[in-house]
């Protein structure tokens, strides 16, 4: 191998040259033997398929860097390139390939379209990142559009790319680029290229069938093992599960080897699952087929390993020949026209046909490569691109064929090459003139030919089992429509129609007016009145049709009306389309209404077939809009005339459709089609929604009005009336019969009445629509935003929802909101909202159409509150609506026609009528509605200063006698609902009578200002005198209830007389109580030792409390029954001081990571005997509550039955997925459904216990000094077990309690031991309380206690068995951390130490604190006993034998954890010689700490060993330190001086360093002021409850409260014990830093944990995920990478890549790193999605709101709207504060339980 590389090379560059000169086919063969003879070396088999590895670069360096000399001609490669790109053809194409994942820029304002995008370094260095951009996500695959001026409409290129402004042209071709290549290198790169690709062509399609050609057979190789390979390829139908199990049986591989085979496959497309002999790999084969047969079998081929290996080094040779092209433009060039002249086959197709053609047949890394090499190549030439596309659109119904049975991505696929090319202006039009756009939608065509009924519509049957590829089929066959929106997106201008253009696009008109023939009526109708639809249609596939085909509508209404004659031509087509759809009109009836006829269609909707699906005639109800507009004569029907003649014509057929929608939703909303089920209700429903009404509803109004605008007003009416089936309705005689209560029809008339007045209504007042009414698309859209905003104020994104998808994507819709709306920010616990400015209320339109009915009253409901609190007169007149366009103008004249004036009389005559048959207050206000826009229309007409008054409603209405009839009912009492309006309509009559037409104001707006404030001022002249008597009505009034209040207050004086004597206090009274209270105050509160301030205990013995689920109340005692808190304990890490990735990388480290969750608890919180809390605070146990307090037999009664409902659900689902695992004993707080785990007792409060009068209280110097001689046992004494652990036998006790009972007594002039002997006979504190005496305590407080510990430690390690002698120290330590974790929460939010507690936080403190002191009633006394020694040993004689702590070990203690552990073991030092005789062994003891001078001299020492770690660990040079550095060491305490130089080195003192002390310590004394608060009961001084303190307020206070002197040095030199020992620690220490070093990093004050540092900008962070390179498997497939918040890592999330095996379970990398990270917890943000995942456990999970938000303060979920998103601040606090105070195992429970979907979920895939 080594000869072969060193010498093969050269011999191999001068055997391309010769054959080179001598034919070009023997230098093919040069190449193919080269490549033969050393492929199986570098690709060898093996017998492990997972373990195939080879070296690409070796691979190059041998068999492609020859070709490379070759074609440079020279040695000097790298200079011979460089000087061809010297020379070459300047191109200011970016054409940066994205990488999945990485970020893309669209600018809205000047891309051309959507697909128009920029890479992150052209963003930032153009102009475009200062206008309104778009962001988003790449999926791979795509290009950087910047230097490319046909995707922007301008700034098209980046300072990068800025070409020079002399350089003219700036397309090339490739003959441009190609002259610039030396001939001779150039000849031989074509040689190269051509029989490379040639080569890779015949090893990608090779066959199982078809041998390997004889030049690429290798040489056979006797006794060969690995003759061949079984290859699994990848599909889209198999899971990864199925696939997983599948390999696991028929491979015989364990799951983890199945797992890799399953992503590779995935991955790459395929992979090798076995190397062997022909007949082993083909039973392989048929052993995997046959075991996954559902719903197909897996694809396997069996291959000879040669050509495997070259098929491997294929894809190795399209990279190479990719990467060669960019080494000059020439190259690519070159490339390209290789591509257009070889054919592979050696037929007529070029290599482009050849490699489409073939490219279904591929796998997926196969693909990826031909797509990679052909978009880079060809999209940098004009020509180049053209030619490919060309040959693109000839092949596509071959392509969009084949993709259609494939079962493959969209993406994966060549036709998704058709958005970078297809999305090119100048391509999409040569395509268009070459006629080749035809084949590609002759595809869609034909898919839906083969869906059509026997009446020519698309039909859509339910899917089946047998038959669900029907469905599959069709859907992906409309990704067609995908392209054919590439090719319209660019609308051609006036210049550049051509005949040529116009022919192409009218074959695609023609298309796809074929499929909307196919559309029209499909999905119909017909209304059931017997019996109930027996099942529901599939009504969904028809609506994703026209929502995929809505946009296409839209496309090709804007390139008809761009053009004259394809106007008229599309039109005429259109017309006869939808003549024909109608049908021949066999029967017409002629209608009478108010002495008008009409001849009507006969179609009853209640009857006959109906269908909500009338593409054809929305499309050309869109075309009319622009052939109204157009003055001039269009080319209809060969014929010149204009589009209002051609549409009267036919104005009543093309009326029909839209007419009986309108009609078929009347009848719905009436009830009338109750029986036709949910598949009706669910099509009316999209038929208003934002997303369909543009294209459905909007065109039906807009084809109506059109007709209107051309038909005679009574005709049309006349026409609505008998469609509606009113023309009955509107007979005078029509309430003749006698009403009948049962009648259903006539409350459906009534309804439909309704319905048809607001039919009338929309058609008269909707005017904003372009050449409908004199508007602006930005009109439209301001209106629509108005009314939206009328219903309530709303978020960005709720806004977006109601607005139709097209108008939202506009570039100017921030800027229209922000016209008509005022932005009110958002806060920390409220979203931003947008509020409708005060002005534009009065453009409210009580039946705006988009409306639904309970908009309607939502809106109705919120304008009349507005109107009240301004008080505004409650009223909605109809807003003045815009003027219609010349071509619409006669719509208005509805208004003033026979027909409407004879309706307008007949309802308002109906109105008067006492019990009218017909009529509704509906129907009243709906015409009063028309009334106003009537009374609008003419005040127009008024201002606009014409002689002739054409629209005459005011005169009509008045000779109809309407205004009479008004101002009857205006005097009608029972008119309260209308009175309002008629008023109005009346004074706005008035002003228009009596008004003079010069006076009024040009403007409309104005002038409807102006008729209301005269209207205003004289309805109040007309109803002055009932102004005047409600105001004296009024006043008497308020004096009767005036007076009923003084005869209450009277009456209420003299009942209670004598209290409120009492209360009346004299001012020396209320002065004496005031000097009182502030002595109170003044007074020093002091919680323990000798000096403590008991008459400050707060006794809270007789507090009652009561049992939140069988309500008895009573107090706390040890003779009552046992109270329980729920609560719950998790393992944290939110304290933790370490390195969070250092400390989580420790677990994913080469060598073997824990493989259950057991041996990982293990790991994280320590393998030793016994359990010490470490100064880093890495993993501890917390526990938290809500504080409901249960008995404790009714928490057992209730938690099984939450285990036995939750096991019923677990079998009735078949999951344990739920919101709460019964299995780790959870459950919900029966209050307050808070997620619990654990019963936490409710204990009495220890007693405080009185010296005996006249004792003398020993120092602290005493008890140093007594406890260490107490700790001084020699080693023979005692025998050490295997692990060197102290073996506690009973002889061994014995010895030890003679032996320490001997130091004590040698104490005899000491007081402590008297001092412990008086305790002992007096109170009895050392004796303990036997807690299995019934009569002194109850049985359950015992029970209580020890299910509590045992909860802890078995939660806590994942542990099914408990270890006392780690579960002592292990329940102390989760007193401590969790007392720490909430100081944490309260000095990070300023809260006051002891007063602004929650009620949680207060009774999970209470009721923790007081289980704590009492847990030793859980243990047995031998355990405590020796936990005891060693925890006071390791303190105080770190060399005794007893010690196992070390003298650093010591120093890397939690001091805090270390105090609570020594309080409460202090009892159970062995103290009394029959502590351990027969009289105790059936006692179970119960010691809880006394808060004595005992306790507090524990305190000082743990304060003074806390203040020597500060000094340790304190930092050099701390940041912000203000104070320089001295040495003037005489103004430091010589304690501290002395120590830090020690610990230092002599180093300068700095002149803070008390100061900095004092920092260091006061987390360590709240955190003992809270222990022991709730421990003694001792009030909290008034200092310690201010708000905002610091630590120069409160430190001394705090060393008041805990009883601690404010000189440090004075303090050891007045106890000698103490300095003694602090002295040696210090040695101690000393040897231990010189050891590993004495340059540590600070670690006092624990600084208040907070998140990694996120980047401001989020496409920073999505620029870093996609460069994330961590993941196990090299690929560039889409994943979805989320950011650790914890410590910052970057993993892959929810895919398969990055598993782990934990128990029996496989994780993923979120949940394994949320274990090992956040101890169980997780929060991570999901790059791509933009969303916080919240993990607890590996079965729980949820989403919430990302922190990145846009500069509405709205986040934006897997960034659909694309706004540029910045860092929240506020948003990323709450996440952090929630996760401070460990609320997120409960928040992802809640989330789960709203949310059922979550729990379907695998979250431990995540």
């Amino acid at each position: 191998m080594e000869d072969m590389e060193d010498a093969q090379p050269d011999s191999m560059q001068e055997i391309l040259k010769v054959a080179y000169l001598k034919d070009g086919s023997e230098l093919e063969d040069a190449l193919r033997s080269h490549w033969r003879t050393h492929l199986m070396e570098l690709i060898p088999p093996g017998d492990n398929p997972r373990q195939l590895k080879h070296d690409a670069g070796e691979i190059r360096r041998v068999l492609l860097k020859p070709l490379e000399v070759f074609i440079a001609g020279t040695e000097q490669v790298t200079e011979k390139f460089a000087s061809l790109k010297k020379d070459d053809l300047p191109s200011f194409l970016c054409n940066r390939s994205f990488r999945s994942g990485e970020p893309t820029y669209s600018c809205r304002d000047c891309a051309v379209d959507s697909t128009c995008v920029l890479c992150i370094e052209c963003f930032k260095k153009s102009a475009h990142q200062n206008h309104r951009y778009k962001i988003s996500s790449s999926s791979g695959g795509g290009y950087c559009d910047c230097g490319d001026p046909e995707a922007w409409k301008k700034d098209f290129a980046c300072a990068l790319h800025q070409p020079p402004s002399d350089l003219g042209d700036l397309i090339f071709d490739l003959k441009d680029a190609i002259v610039r290549v030396p001939d001779d290198v150039a000849n031989r790169f074509k040689a190269v290229i051509k029989y490379a690709l040639i080569y890779v062509y015949q090893v990608l399609t090779f066959r199982d069938a078809v041998p390997l050609p004889g030049d690429l057979s290798c040489p056979e190789v006797a006794d060969d093992p690995f003759p061949f390979v079984t290859v699994l390829y990848n599909d889209e139908v198999h899971t990864y599960d199925g696939v997983i199990a599948t390999l696991s049986l028929t491979l015989e591989c364990s799951p983890d080897d199945a797992l890799e085979y399953a992503t590779v496959v995935d991955h790459e497309g395929r992979t090798p699952v076995k190397f062997a002999s022909q007949a082993e790999c083909k039973r392989v084969k048929k052993f995997v087929e046959q075991n996954s047969k559902r719903p197909q079998p897996l694809r396997l081929d069996v291959v000879p390993t040669c050509a495997f290996a070259h098929q491997v080094f294929a894809l190795h040779v399209m990279k190479w020949v990719q990467d060669l092209a960019e080494t000059c433009e020439g190259f690519k060039a070159l490339v390209c026209t290789v591509c257009q002249e070889v054919s592979p086959t050696g037929g007529d197709a070029d290599m482009i046909s050849v490699f489409l053609l073939e490219d279904v047949r591929l796998w997926k890394a196969a693909r990826k490569a031909c797509h990679s090499l052909f978009m880079s190549t060809f999209l940098t030439f004009n020509d180049a691109k053209i030619r490919f596309s060309s040959q693109l659109a000839r092949l596509y119904p071959q392509l969009m064929a084949d993709f259609i049975t494939d079962d493959h991505d969209h993406s994966d696929s060549c036709t998704s090459l058709t958005v970078q090319l297809f999305t090119v202006p100048t391509v999409a039009r040569t395509l268009f003139e070459r006629k080749l756009v035809d084949p590609i939608i002759k595809t869609l065509v034909a898919v839906c030919r083969g869906r059509v009924n026997d009446q020519g519509m698309l039909s859509f049957e339910r899917v089946t089992a047998t038959q669900p590829s029907a469905a599959v089929h069709f859907k992906r066959a409309l990704f067609v429509l995908y392209d054919a929106r590439y090719l319209l997106n660019t609308v051609p201008t006036a210049d550049q129609w051509t005949e040529a253009l116009r022919v192409g696009f009218l074959g695609l008109f023609d298309r796809f007016l074929e499929i909307m023939v196919m559309m029209e009526g499909m999905d119909h109708h017909t209304r059931r009145t017997q019996s109930h639809v027996e099942y529901e249609s599939d009504w969904e596939p028809a609506f994703n049709m026209q929502l995929r085909i809505g946009s296409i509508i839209d496309l090709l209404q804007q390139w008809c009306a761009s053009d004259d004659l394809l106007l008229g031509t599309c039109m005429e087509k259109l017309m006869v389309a939808a003549l024909n759809a109608l049908g021949v009109v066999d029967k017409v009836e002629r209608k009478v209404v108010a002495g008008q006829s009409f001849t009507c269609l006969e179609y009853d909707v209640a009857t006959q077939v109906v269908s909500v699906h009338h593409p054809v005639i929305r499309l050309l109800a869109g075309l009319v809009v622009h052939g109204l507009a157009k003055t001039t004569a269009l080319e209809l029907f060969g014929a010149k005339m204009t589009a209002a003649a051609r549409l009267r014509n036919c104005a009543r057929e093309l009326l029909e459709f839209p007419l009986r929608t309108m009609v078929l939703v009347a009848q719905a909303s009436a009830g009338m089609w109750r029986r036709n089920g949910y598949a009706l209700a669910n099509q009316i429903f999209f038929y208003h929604q934002p997303r369909c009404r543009e294209e459905m509803l909007d065109k039906d109004i807009v084809m109506m009005q059109s007709c209107a605008a051309v038909m005679p007003p009574d005709s049309f009416l006349i026409a609505m009336l008998d469609k509606f089936g009113l023309v009955p309705w509107a007979d005078e005689t029509f309430d003749a019969t006698p009403v009948r209560a049962e009648d259903d029809s006539i409350r459906q008339v009534m309804c439909l009445a309704e319905e048809f007045l607001n039919g009338l209504i929309v058609l008269v007042g909707e005017r904003f629509y372009p050449n409908v009414g004199r508007v602006t698309l930005d009109d439209c859209l301001k209106n629509e935003i108005i009314h939206q905003l009328c219903k309530e104020s709303m978020s960005y994104p709720e806004l977006l929802k109601f607005l139709p998808e097209q108008e939202a994507k506009e570039a100017a819709l921030d800027d229209l909101i922000k016209e008509v709306a005022t932005f009110k920010k958002p806060s920390p616990t409220s979203k931003g909202t947008f509020e409708l400015k005060p002005e534009l209320n009065e453009r409210y339109n009580m039946f705006f159409y988009h409306y639904t009915r309970t908009e309607h009253s939502k809106a109705e409901d919120t304008q009349r509150k507005r109107r009240k609190k301004a008080g505004e007169e409650v009223v909605f007149p109809p807003p003045c609506p815009p003027e219609f366009t010349d071509a619409f103008s006669n719509i208005i004249h509805l208004l003033d026609c026979d027909v409407f004036i004879h309706l307008l009389n007949l309802t308002l005559r109906r109105a008067l009528i006492s019990h009218p048959r017909s009529f509704s207050e509906g129907q009243l206000i709906r015409m009063l509605y028309l009334v106003g826009y009537g009374l609008h229309e003419e005040k127009r007409q008024c201002s606009s200063g014409s002689s002739s008054f054409p629209f005459k409603f005011v005169e009509k209405a008045a000779d109809a006698g309407v205004f009479m009839t008004l101002r009857e009912l205006r005097s009608r009492p029972e008119n309260e609902a209308y009175k309002s309006l008629v008023e109005w309509m009346l004074r706005f009559h008035e002003d228009l009578t009596t008004a003079k037409v010069e006076v009024m104001d040009t403007s409309e707006e104005a002038g409807f200002a102006s008729a209301e404030k005269t209207g205003t001022e004289e309805g109040s002249s007309v109803g002055e005198d009932d102004v005047e008597e409600k105001k004296k009505r009024s006043a008497a009034r308020r004096e009767r209830i005036m007076q009923q209040m003084q005869k209450a207050q009277q009456s209420f004086a003299t009942q209670n007389e004598g209290d409120l004597q009492a209360i009346a206090l004299p001012d020396d009274g209320a002065a004496r109580m005031s000097v009182v209270h502030g002595s109170e105050q003044k007074e020093r509160i002091v919680a323990l030792g000798p000096d403590r301030t008991l008459h400050h205990v707060e006794d809270d013995s007789d507090e009652k409390h009561t049992c939140i689920l069988c309500s008895e109340s009573h107090a706390v005692g040890l003779t009552s029954d046992a109270f329980v808190a729920v609560a719950y304990v998790q393992r944290s890490t939110v304290l933790s001081q370490e390195d969070r990735k250092q400390f989580a990388a420790r677990f994913v480290a080469p060598n073997k990571p824990p493989s259950s969750l057991k041996e990982l608890c293990q790991s994280l919180l320590g393998d030793q005997s016994q359990f010490f809390l470490g100064d880093t605070l890495s993993c501890a146990p917390h526990v938290s509550s809500c504080g409901h307090l249960l008995h404790l037999k009714c928490w057992k009664t209730y938690f099984e039955s939450v285990l036995a409902r939750e096991r019923r659900r677990s079998i009735r689902l078949r999951t344990n997925n739920g919101s709460f695992d019964v299995n780790k004993s959870e459950f919900r707080c029966p209050l307050c459904s808070r997620l619990c785990n654990a019963a936490m007792p409710f204990c009495p409060k220890p007693l405080v216990q009185k010296e005996s009068s006249g004792s003398v209280a020993p120092s602290v110097n005493d008890v140093i000094t007594g406890l260490r001689t107490l700790m001084k046992v020699t080693p023979e004494k005692f025998v050490e077990g295997p692990d060197h652990s102290f073996i506690m036998l009973e002889d061994r006790l014995t010895e030890l309690q003679r032996s320490t009972r001997k130091n004590a007594e040698a104490m005899s002039n000491g007081p402590l031991w008297d001092l412990l002997q008086k305790a002992t006979s007096a109170t009895d504190r050392l004796q303990g309380i036997d807690m299995k005496s019934a009569e002194i305590v109850s049985p359950s407080y015992a029970e209580a206690i020890r299910n509590f510990d045992s909860q802890v430690y078995q939660l806590t390690m994942n542990a099914t068995t408990v270890d006392e002698g780690r579960s002592v120290g292990m329940n102390w330590s989760a007193c401590s951390y969790s007392i720490q974790s909430i100081e944490t929460c309260l000095r990070s939010e300023k809260k006051s130490l002891l007063g602004s507690f929650s009620s949680r936080q207060f009774m999970c403190l209470k009721s923790l604190i007081r289980a704590t002191s009492w847990s030793s009633a859980a243990y047995d006394p031998k355990v405590l006993a020796e936990y005891a020694l060693r925890l006071y040993a390791g303190l105080l004689e770190p060399n005794s034998h007893l010690s196992q702590l070390s003298d650093d070990k010591l120093f890397e203690m939690d001091a805090f954890a270390l105090l609570v552990n020594l309080t409460c073991a202090f009892p159970w030092l062995p103290w009394r010689g029959d502590m351990w005789s027969p009289a105790f062994s059936d006692a179970l003891l119960c010691r809880p700490p006394g808060s004595d001078v005992f306790d507090h001299s524990l305190l000082s020492t743990v304060y003074v060993l806390h203040v020597l770690q500060t000094l340790v660990f304190l930092p050099e040079n701390p940041a912000g330190s203000s104070p320089p550095f001295t040495t003037r060491e005489t103004e430091i305490e010589p304690g501290l001086r002395i120590a830090y130089g020690r610990f230092h080195g002599g180093k300068p003192v700095p002149a803070d360093l008390e100061l900095r002390v004092r920092h260091a310590v006061w987390p360590f004394l709240r955190c003992a002021a809270i222990f022991y608060h709730f421990l003694t009961g001792m009030a909290a001084p008034k200092s310690l409850r201010k708000e905002n303190q610091n630590v120069n307020d409160e430190y001394d206070d705090l060393m008041s409260y805990l009883a601690l002197p404010r000189s440090f040095t004075e303090f050891l030199s007045s106890n000698p014990s103490l300095g003694t020992l602090g002295s040696e620690w210090v040695a101690s220490m000393e040897t231990a830093l010189s050891h590993d070093g004495a340059n540590r990093l600070g670690r006092h004050p624990r600084p208040v944990p907070t998140f990694a540092p996120l980047p401001r900008d989020y496409t920073d962070i999505i620029h870093l995920a996609s460069q994330y390179s961590g993941c196990k498997i090299e690929s560039d497939e889409r994943r979805s990478q989320a950011f650790c918040l914890m410590c910052g890592e970057m993993l892959c999330s929810q895919s398969m890549c990055c598993q782990f095996k934990l128990d029996t379970q496989t994780v993923g990398a979120c949940t394994y790193h949320s274990m090992t990270c956040g101890g169980g917890t997780g929060l991570f943000l999901r790059v791509r999605d933009n969303q916080i995942l919240l993990l607890h456990g590996s079965n729980k999970g949820c989403f919430v709101s990302s922190p990145y938000v846009d500069a509405y303060g709205e986040p934006d979920p897997f960034l659909r709207r694309g706004n540029p998103l910045q860092l929240s601040q506020e948003r990323l606090d709450q996440i952090l504060r929630h996760y401070l105070h460990h609320d997120i195992a409960d928040e992802v429970s809640h989330a789960m339980d709203q949310n059922g979907s979550l729990a379907s979920l695998e979250w431990f895939h995540f």
